[in-house]
């Protein structure tokens, strides 16, 4: 899935799939507008957490969060006591391009992009999508502040 071996296309609209998608787009505002308002409080709810870093938005800018996506470097035992407690998450690109076997031909090597090799190595997406009750955040907050302890 996020391993990339050539370089590609994501060209996956068809007829089908663009008339799913003329459907969908009437609800887009809104589901924008539920995604931020649930990232609000995901915020509220992580903020001063130690080694855990929250997405950040530029001043003047906006985000959609397709994804909620947090950092930190226990990563894999926080998404681990996640999910034994019945929460998914995903660890969206853990490979970062400059790494990628599509992309070994620009002769870059681990160590060139620090910074996106220790995202790669810290990103998990929690659950985020339109409807989320403030409740399913809260929880899964509780859980993550119940991590290490």
């Amino acid at each position: 899935k996020y391993y990339n071996e050539v370089i590609g296309f994501n060209m996956r609209l068809d007829e089908c799939q663009a008339g799913f998608l003329s459907v969908k787009l009437k609800y887009l505002k809104e589901w924008t507008r539920q995604r931020q308002e649930i990232a609000g409080w995901y915020d509220e709810a992580l903020k001063n957490i130690d080694d855990l870093i929250l997405p950040s938005v530029a001043e003047d800018a906006t985000h959609v969060y397709h994804v909620y996506l947090i950092r930190t470097k226990h990563r894999d035992a926080l998404q681990k006591h996640l999910a034994d407690n019945g929460i998914g998450t995903l660890i969206h690109y853990p490979i970062p391009i400059h790494l990628q076997k599509a992309y070994q031909d620009l002769g870059f090597k681990k160590g060139d992009f620090p910074i996106a090799e220790e995202i790669a190595d810290t990103c998990l997406s929690l659950p985020m999508w339109p409807g989320m009750k403030k409740e399913m955040v809260g929880n899964i907050a509780d859980v993550i502040k119940g991590f290490g302890k």
